[in-house]
C-alpha cells in the first residue's frame, strides 16, 4: 500500500477533499490529515493523523529493540561461554537475555519516539506550522491513479508532495521529499 502526500492551503479545501474522497470510496482509515488546527479538523469530522503517524514511536521503538536485542544476545553469549554465573547457562538463557534486551530497547525507544516527529512527515514541519494541511491518502495500486486524477483535476491548487509506503522501516534514513516548498 502506498501513501500519497498532498498539501492544502485551508480547512475548507481539506473538508471538500475529504468529502470527495469518501464519495469515491476512500474510507476514513485510508485518509488522514495533519494540521496545526486540530480543533478545526475535529469540528469538521475530518480524520486526523494518528499519534503513530505524527510521532516517531514505532520507528524509534523498532530501532532500540534491535539494539537492545543485540546487547542482550552479546551478554547472553558472553555469559554462556565464560561460565561466570554459579548456575548452568544454556541456550534458553541466551534467548531470554536477547528477549529482555529487545523488550527493554523497544520500551526505551518508544519513550524517546514520543518526543520526536515522525521521519515520514518531518520534511513537512514548516508547512504545517505555517497553517497548511498535510493530507495523507493510503491507496492500493489500483486506486493510486484514481486518487491522483481526483486530486489533480478537482483540486489544482492542492500540491502533490510525494509518495511513500505505509510501512515503517527502522533502518531507513529520512530523505528529502520530491517537492520544493513554495514561498507564500
Amino acid at each position: 500500500m502506498k501513501r500519497l502526500y498532498y498539501l492544502a492551503e485551508d480547512l475548507e479545501t481539506t473538508k471538500t477533499i475529504a468529502a470527495v474522497l469518501r464519495a469515491e470510496g476512500i474510507r476514513n482509515w485510508n485518509f488522514h490529515v495533519l494540521a496545526k488546527d486540530e480543533e478545526g479538523l475535529y469540528q469538521h469530522h475530518i480524520h486526523r493523523a494518528t499519534t503513530y503517524q505524527q510521532l516517531d514511536i514505532v520507528r524509534a521503538g523498532e530501532r532500540w529493540a534491535l539494539a537492545g536485542g543485540a546487547v542482550g544476545l552479546l551478554f547472553g553469549t558472553v555469559v554462556y561461554f565464560t561460565e561466570v554465573l554459579p548456575w548452568v547457562v544454556d541456550g534458553l538463557t541466551v534467548f531470554l537475555t536477547t528477549l529482555v534486551g529487545s523488550l527493554f530497547g523497544a520500551w526505551r525507544g518508544a519513550m524517546l519516539g514520543l518526543a520526536r516527529e515522525s521521519y515520514k512527515i518531518e520534511s513537512f514541519h514548516d508547512e504545517i506550522e505555517a497553517g497548511r494541511y498535510l493530507i495523507m491518502v493510503d491507496v492500493r495500486g489500483e486506486n493510486k491513479t484514481q486518487v491522483r486524477e481526483i486530486m489533480s483535476l478537482g483540486f489544482p491548487k492542492v500540491r502533490f508532495c510525494g509518495r511513500d509506503t505505509v510501512t515503517i522501516n527502522p533502518l531507513k534514513r529520512p530523505e528529502a521529499r520530491a517537492y520544493i516548498p513554495v514561498a507564500h
